[in-house]
């Protein structure tokens, strides 16, 4: 009888983690899990996937050079052909110097794909899917406008689940990869931050 509970136990507690890791992950990422600046990434809560190429996760739209308060609509994608659904999360922050890992300019949702919240306890804009996509919409589009000043370069750390839909945290990909454009001058002056706004 105990060996029928605990097996019963065992199975209801699974059945309600995979449950809730769905749930979670349907609705939008955890904040800070880029993987950038010693945050975590999507492997904290998807396992055991297999590997590819970082190659199929890529940012469209970002300059190599940044014009202070310019606007930059930014297009992210995962090209796994295995994913039956996929979402991401990014952050744009201050490459160096010290204000490093501080946000810089300003992320903007462009529709109800993406969601946009900062992090109350450090202020960075975490971008990410509003709910899972399936295969066939893997791209989600945002807008970022650039710092005001010159805040020296801008990295922008994007995490994403090419995922199986087999409403586990098992065999997903995780793809980690970042980006830098570099401002207009030389030095930082400040965090200058613009607000969303149309271009």
């Amino acid at each position: 009888m105990r060996h029928r509970v605990a097996i019963a136990t065992t199975l209801l507690l699974t059945a309600l983690l995979m449950t809730a890791a769905r749930a979670a992950y349907d609705a939008r990422p955890p904040l800070a899990h880029t993987g950038g600046f010693g945050e975590p990434s999507c492997r904290e809560c998807h396992f055991d996937g297999p590997t590819r190429s970082p190659e199929m996760l890529s940012l469209g739209g970002l300059p190599e050079r940044y014009q202070p308060g310019a606007a930059y609509q930014l297009e992210v994608s995962i090209g796994d052909t295995t994913a039956r659904v996929g979402g991401f999360q990014l952050a744009a922050r201050v490459a160096d110097g010290p204000h490093a890992g501080t946000q810089a300019g300003t992320l903007c949702a462009l529709d109800g794909r993406v969601h946009v919240v900062a992090d109350t306890a450090t202020g960075v804009q975490y971008a990410s899917h509003a709910a899972a996509r399936s295969a066939d919409s893997l791209q989600w589009k945002l807008r970022w406008h650039a710092p005001t000043e010159d805040v020296g370069p801008v990295i922008f750390h994007v995490a994403a689940n090419s995922a199986n839909d087999d409403d586990s945290m098992f065999g997903d990909v995780i793809l980690l990869r970042s980006w830098t454009t570099r401002g207009q001058e030389s030095g930082a002056r400040s965090q200058g931050v613009s607000g969303c706004r149309d271009p």
